[in-house]
């Protein structure tokens, strides 16, 4: 320990929970010679220093001198160079003492408030003997996940195909994140499921926050054949390797066998070969790992089978500064069946699986290469009277300090402390009165920040009351002005409908006043058009022809869709008088042309037929109706119907002379004259 370099600080002025930046008291120790002192110097100076000096040891009175929280002293422990440590001279939280009572146990000055460089100086000594407890850090953890996007499938014959495709892209993207992680200087572990074509999944344990994984990997999107998912995965949190003060390390010394992989398996035992833990953790992440060793000891050795061990087993002996053991060739599967075997039955356990199995059959064959030096070692210290301390004197010899001198430096502190304890009475009176009077002025200063807190309590209360009364408030405002928003969009919106349908009828009046003008023009215009009156009907159906009533017999029908005519609409145009039809389109049924022709109903189709107006009037020209009726003269020449001739064509030609007659009737003829011509 004479060339152990340790740096003590000691809080000067400010505070971590301050604005104003804190500054701190070194003191720099190797052996009796002091290496550097300063009254004030900033935490980041005090990182510089630790690098120039080689400092292993970084001891204060009270971490959170150092940061004001959890997170601030993660970065804290993020700056301290590699290999060495933060240590609390005090103990952990749960079982912290006073600085003065310590010193005191340890033979040095009383530390003073005033004299801050004195106190870091006391400090740096304490933890050059050993005497605090180690601050380990759990950083923070980011998940990388590759998986197949189940979201997208493939299906028939290709189905294997696709599988395998997929399979190969998840382990080229494996290896390109792998690639990127790299080239970012990210540590991280890899846990893979092997398929056939591939990868099945790749997952990646990134030890570095999840806004400095992902400026190196980019998440896919859902419509992806691969899914990469980034999650934070685990808080950053610091813990003590002991609940109670004790030099270091004082927490049970055990040995940890590790089989990593997908599942991690492990294996707790003390030094006596007992099982403290036996576990498979899958995928699990080093700091969770070594949260459950911590939960059990401290590590003096980290066994494992494989050859070369994984870069996470080497981390985490790092992390504990244990002793790497790794077996010299891989063990075969039958001497771990056996080692674990025996020791099953002798303890009365059962294995689970073969990750439990390899990890305890690694713990297990270190302890029997150890076994007989750790009792050696137990039997000198009984004999030296030191059975109390047979566990320290052990972590001393397996981490390679010979059994003479571990015994040596266990005795040399134990003379210490019984030089300690050896102070006079008179020292300690002296010691108790300042202690009293100490307590005394703490306890006026607590009663009088009990007051101050009690007043503030008060006011505080007052304050939300002040404060709920004014939320009350803003949010009947906030319903009072949605209310009148909302009142006024309806009224927006109705006056805006109100005048697009101002300006709907205005567009409507005026169109109808121009069809009513063009009627007007229409109606003054006609002129009479010599020929057959056309009665439009929209379909020929009994409701359109009972509508037109005793119109019916006086023009030709001109039916807008004929498809839907009946023998029954046959009928019906017959009994009404109806003597011609002519359609638009698509002719009506051959049954019912055929019906019309044998009742002496004209049914011909419009096409070819030129149509006047007379006014808003269709009218089938003379000429064209004379047309009509020598289409189907032809076909009904033989056909005789009650007694009539073919379809009464002369009555027809009778109805036009007297139209004529009625054009002319200027002239002076009677119909009678016209009839006899």
């Amino acid at each position: 320990m004479d060339d152990l370099v340790v740096a003590g600080i000691d809080i000067r002025s400010g505070s971590p929970r301050s604005k104003k930046r804190p500054t701190y008291s070194v003191s720099i120790v190797r052996g009796e010679d002091i290496l550097f002192e300063d009254e004030e110097v900033t935490l980041d100076d005090v990182f510089s220093l630790m690098r120039r000096y080689g400092v292993k040891i970084l001891a204060t009175d009270n971490i959170y001198e150092l940061a004001e929280d959890i997170k601030g002293l993660r970065r804290v422990m993020e700056k301290i160079p590699p290999g060495s440590k933060l240590v609390q001279v005090t103990g952990s939280p749960k079982g912290i003492r006073p600085l003065s009572s310590i010193a005191k146990e340890a033979g040095l000055p009383s530390p003073s408030h005033r004299d801050p460089l004195g106190t870091a100086r006391i400090v740096a000594r304490l933890a050059q003997r050993g005497i605090g407890i180690e601050i380990v850090a759990m950083y923070p953890e980011t998940r990388v996940l590759i998986t197949k996007n189940r979201s997208i499938r493939q299906g028939g014959s290709g189905s294997d195909r696709w599988r395998r495709s997929i399979e190969a892209s998840i382990l080229s993207e494996a290896n390109r994140i792998a690639t990127e992680l790299d080239a970012a200087n990210l540590d991280y572990d890899l846990y893979v499921e092997r398929a056939s074509g591939g990868l099945k999944r790749a997952e990646f344990i990134v030890y570095a926050g999840i806004d400095d994984v992902k400026r190196v990997v980019k998440e896919s999107s859902e419509w992806t054949p691969l899914r990469v998912v980034v999650r934070q995965s685990w808080r950053s949190k610091i813990k003590f390797p002991s609940s109670r003060l004790s030099p270091l390390p004082r927490s049970r010394p055990i040995i940890v066998g590790i089989d990593p992989g997908m599942s991690v398996g492990l294996a707790v035992i003390d030094l006596d070969a007992n099982l403290l833990a036996l576990k498979t953790m899958r995928r699990a992440s080093r700091s969770e790992i070594v949260e459950e060793i911590l939960n059990h000891g401290y590590p003096v050795i980290i066994a494992t089978d494989v050859n070369p061990p994984p870069k996470s087993v080497v981390r985490i002996a790092s992390m504990f500064d244990s002793k790497l053991m790794v077996a010299k060739y891989d063990m075969k599967a039958d001497e771990k069946k056996r080692i674990v075997a025996d020791y099953e039955e002798l303890k009365g356990i059962r294995v689970e699986s073969s990750h439990e199995r390899d990890s305890l059959a690694a713990a297990l064959k270190v302890y029997y290469r150890v076994k007989n030096l750790v009792s050696k070692a137990r039997l000198k210290a009984k004999e030296e009277g030191l059975s109390s301390e047979s566990d320290r004197i052990i972590t001393k010899v397996l981490k390679g300090t010979p059994i003479s001198v571990a015994i040596e430096e266990i005795l040399a502190e134990r003379e210490e402390e019984r030089e300690v304890r050896e102070l006079t009475y008179a020292e300690l009176k002296r010691e108790l009165r300042r202690l009293n009077k100490y307590v005394r002025s703490l306890n006026e200063r607590i009663d009088e920040l009990k007051r101050e807190l009690e007043r503030k309590d008060m006011l505080l209360m007052e304050k939300e009351r002040e404060i709920s009364e004014l939320r009350r408030k803003i949010e009947n405002l906030e319903d009072e002005r949605s209310r009148e928003l909302e009142l006024d969009r309806r009224i927006s919106v109705r006056d805006a409908r109100i005048k697009e349908l101002e300006q709907e009828l205005e567009r409507e009046r005026w169109r109808g006043e121009l069809l009513r003008s063009q009627m007007r023009q229409l109606a003054s215009s006609s002129r009479q058009v010599e020929g057959v009156k056309l009665i439009v009907l929209p379909s020929l159906s009994k409701e359109k022809i009972d509508e037109l009533g005793d119109r019916a017999s006086e023009g030709v029908l001109l039916a807008l869709d004929a498809t839907g005519a009946s023998t029954g609409v046959l009928r019906r145009l017959k009994e009404v008088g109806v003597r011609a039809v002519l359609y638009r389109g698509n002719p009506p049924p051959k049954e019912f042309i055929e019906r019309a022709r044998t009742e002496g109903i004209i049914v011909a189709s419009l096409n070819g037929f030129r149509i006047s107006w007379s006014g808003l009037d269709p009218i089938l020209p003379s000429e064209e109706a004379l047309r009509l009726l020598s289409t189907v003269s032809t076909e009904s020449k033989a056909e005789k119907i009650d007694g009539r001739s073919e379809l009464d064509v002369l009555n027809i030609i009778r109805d036009y002379r007297m139209t004529l007659l009625k054009a002319v009737s200027g002239g002076g003829e009677s119909a009678e004259e016209v009839e006899s011509g």
